[in-house]
């Protein structure tokens, strides 16, 4: 019993002391919020579902620890500074009943349990694509539209765009704070620049899912195209795409080539886009190196960030890609979205396209353009009305999901680095070594060049260009 009582006395007394001033109180009670918080947290997320969202690291791996710690600090501090009072504060508490504390205590638990709750309910609102797409950053409209129709449309964005662990999500969130501020004094760049400045490096975020060294063989692409004349003649290029990687005996080919295991590659650009690569660097595993500059560079490093070459510096757009009108009318056309009986669809569609229209005039303007079109050429009847207006609606939507003229964004702000312009940055057969060795590029050939890496032939191999019926699909039992 006279233990018990000791241990009942002790108690007391350490919150009687708790009590004796505002600092050290407060300090507890941040303590015991921290805690609770932390149980509370810690039970939601061991429920999964919606409550495993990816900022959880924020709360248990920063927020919580850093209040805890803050509240172990005000308890001494306070205790400190109020020590010449301390027995006549503890003398005063002594005849005050504890049951108020206790009721205090469990009101407190109450209202943090609720408190947690709902901040668990906003972190996870935060690491959610409505989030980004639409609250906060409605500045990032034009790149969610094009996120919606991308492969990765069902990957949060955080997924990508916040590193794996407590780091990342700090490092996250404070230039979330900048932007944030940015976008609410109206002061951000318009069009958002690109690439994203210290975007988390391809190890961390995409080779979470995909495997660059996997070796994946050949592929078949078969593209169609159409013409702008009356009847919108077709016509399909059919590719065999190297895009190759690691085979089972160590080589590494293809276009995949560029995350060999073995070699590394480093590139400067000498614009803000990465368009324009004057100065490459390849070294290989025995320590070996070959370094290639554009005509007038030095092969000397020059200024600017050097980059080791990864995932992002071809695939920049795989998750917020935007079309070029071209392009976007021919797969409409496949897909049966626009009438190709429809005649000089393509070539009027192209017009209204490219016309300046504004986001709230765009729809309506493009429906004009194309009805007084066909009005003007006397093809504007019942028929021809009914499918017509199939065709407005597929154009203006190819418009809206492009053109942003309050931002800036315009066709081809954004090219795609995956082709042709992407390749041809440091395969265009100008980048050479002090000795005179090329980098492969689309006018090299073995006879005129023996010292050339390979041709692009290396990459692709077409098996059909500019044709209307190709043969070659006819034999593959591809044939539409």
């Amino acid at each position: 019993m006279a233990s018990s009582a000791t241990t009942t006395g002790t108690i007391v007394r350490i919150h009687r002391l708790l009590r004796s001033n505002w600092i050290t109180s407060a300090g507890a009670a941040l303590m015991t919020l921290a805690v609770l918080g932390f149980v509370t947290v810690f039970a939601m997320h061991a429920m999964g579902g919606a409550w495993a969202g990816p900022y959880i690291g924020i709360i248990t791996g920063l927020a919580l620890p850093a209040l805890f710690v803050l509240g172990m600090v005000m308890v001494p501090a306070g205790l400190f500074l109020y020590r010449k009072r301390l027995n006549e504060r503890l003398e005063a508490l002594a005849d005050k009943p504890v049951s108020l504390a206790r009721a205090v205590v469990v009101l407190t638990a109450i209202n943090f349990a609720a408190i947690g709750t709902l901040g668990y309910t906003g972190a996870h609102y935060m690491s959610s694509v409505q989030f980004c797409g639409t609250a906060c950053h409605a500045a990032m409209d034009p790149e969610y539209v094009a996120f919606q129709r991308s492969p990765h449309a069902r990957v949060d964005c955080v997924a990508c765009h916040v590193a794996p662990g407590t780091k990342g999500y700090i490092e996250a969130k404070l230039n979330g704070t900048k932007q944030l501020y940015g976008f609410l004094t109206d002061n951000y760049r318009r069009p958002i620049p690109t690439p994203v400045e210290h975007l988390v490096p391809a190890k961390d975020t995409c080779e979470r899912c995909h495997w660059p060294e996997k070796y994946l063989g050949t592929k078949l692409k078969v593209k169609s195209h159409y013409r702008e004349d009356e009847s919108v003649s077709g016509f399909t290029n059919v590719l065999l795409m190297r895009t190759g990687g690691t085979r089972a005996d160590g080589q590494t080919v293809g276009i995949h080539w560029h995350v060999n295991p073995d070699v590394t590659i480093e590139y400067v650009a000498s614009d803000e886009k990465r368009t324009r690569i004057p100065w490459i660097r390849v070294v290989r595993k025995d320590g070996s190196e070959m370094v290639f500059t554009s005509p007038g560079a030095s092969h000397d490093a020059p200024a600017g960030e050097r980059r080791k070459m990864d995932c992002n510096d071809c695939h920049n757009r795989s998750a917020h890609a935007f079309d070029l009108p071209d392009a976007a009318l021919d797969n409409a056309l496949a897909a049966g979205l626009i009438p190709r009986d429809l005649p000089f669809v393509k070539k009027y569609a192209m017009e209204a396209l490219t016309t300046d229209w504004t986001r709230d005039n765009a729809k309506e303007g493009i429906r004009q353009h194309l009805q007084q079109a066909y009005a003007k050429s006397g093809q504007l009847d019942e028929t021809t009305r009914q499918k017509l207006e199939k065709a407005i609606e597929e154009v203006a939507a190819i418009w809206l999901r492009n053109v942003w003229p309050e931002r800036k964004l315009g066709w081809n702000e954004y090219p795609d680095l995956a082709t042709h312009v992407g390749c041809f940055r440091c395969h265009d057969g100008k980048h050479v070594t002090s000795s005179g060795h090329a980098l492969f590029g689309p006018d090299l050939t073995a006879s005129s060049n023996p010292s050339r890496d390979a041709s692009c032939d290396r990459c692709h191999v077409v098996l059909s260009e500019n044709e209307e019926d190709p043969a070659v699909l006819e034999s593959l039992g591809l044939r539409r």
